[in-house]
């Protein structure tokens, strides 16, 4: 053999049975390019590098100003009533708060027993566990929740059958026993 390995170019990434004649030769043509890199560097530090060399020339390209077009003028709309104080704290509330607040049975929850016990926070979560994500929310916080919201909705208006053909349990209802005899 020549020591070239025919299925060389198939195999992706080094092999991991390095053996010392192997090193050496990984070690010398490292050595070699580096030293080849050195050469040309040199060279090319000798005769300089001018500024034509280094930048390409561009193509300029020539684009069209954007055309806009003139809204008609609005009629001038009256002013709106000032809100009372206590109307604008109640809205500015509502808009800071993403998650609707807990039913008064659940927040009682919150303050009766210890979360060491399973009472008190602990089961004030798992509470709030229960419901979905449309029962807690005002609007989908993320991508991931506008999804399925208010999959409720929609799933109900539609007349939904089972797959025909996904996944059933006909081998493990015909074959398999419980009492292990056929």
């Amino acid at each position: 053999s020549s020591g070239i390995n025919a299925e060389w170019p198939l195999r992706p990434g080094r092999e991991l049975n390095m053996d010392t004649q192997r090193q050496n030769f990984w070690k010398e043509s490292i050595n070699n390019e580096v030293t080849i890199r050195n050469k040309w560097f040199q060279q090319h530090m000798r005769m300089g590098f001018s500024n034509e060399q280094a930048t390409k020339p561009r193509k300029i390209i020539q684009v069209q100003p954007l055309q806009t077009k003139k809204l008609p003028a609005q009629p001038a709309k009256e002013p709106a009533p000032a809100p009372r104080p206590a109307q604008t704290a109640g809205k500015a509330q509502k808009a800071l708060s993403e998650m609707r607040v807990a039913s008064p049975s659940t927040r009682r929850i919150l303050y009766t027993g210890l979360s060491a016990e399973g009472d008190g926070r602990k089961a004030y979560l798992l509470q709030r566990k229960i419901k979905g994500p449309e029962e807690k929310f005002e609007y989908p916080l993320t991508s991931a929740l506008e999804v399925g919201w208010k999959i409720r909705e929609v799933s109900s208006d539609i007349e939904s059958k089972p797959a025909q053909f996904g996944r059933s349990r006909i081998v493990q209802d015909t074959f398999y026993r419980t009492n292990g005899v056929l």
